[in-house]
């Protein structure tokens, strides 16, 4: 469940970039310099949304198992890796004790 909230919230910020687009273009009818500021500030969130959608995408594709997320799926963020690729480290078969001093 944690991968969903992730996606969830980084769709939340990339809606409220867009909320800043449409309220930078109101503010630009009153003060041009005041609507590119937020305008910018806009783009900097959106920008900022994205990279989190992603970071979330490559974190299930390391951590989690398949994802029922058809965005990912379209995008090609994600795209699972067979078990046979993933690196494993080599296991003892026995686990070591430390000894300790008498």
């Amino acid at each position: 469940m944690e991968f969903e909230t992730g996606y969830l919230l980084a769709l939340v910020v990339v809606g409220l970039s867009f909320l800043g687009f449409f309220l930078a273009m109101m503010i630009s009818e009153i003060n041009k310099k005041k609507g590119i500021v937020f305008f910018i500030l806009s783009l900097i969130l959106f920008g900022l949304g994205v990279y989190y959608y992603y970071v979330v995408g490559q974190w299930q594709k390391t951590v989690g198992g398949p994802s029922p997320n058809k965005l990912n799926e379209y995008l090609s963020i994600y795209k699972p890796v067979p078990v046979s690729q993933l690196p494993f480290e080599e296991m003892p078969s026995e686990p070591s004790t430390p000894e300790l001093p008498k």
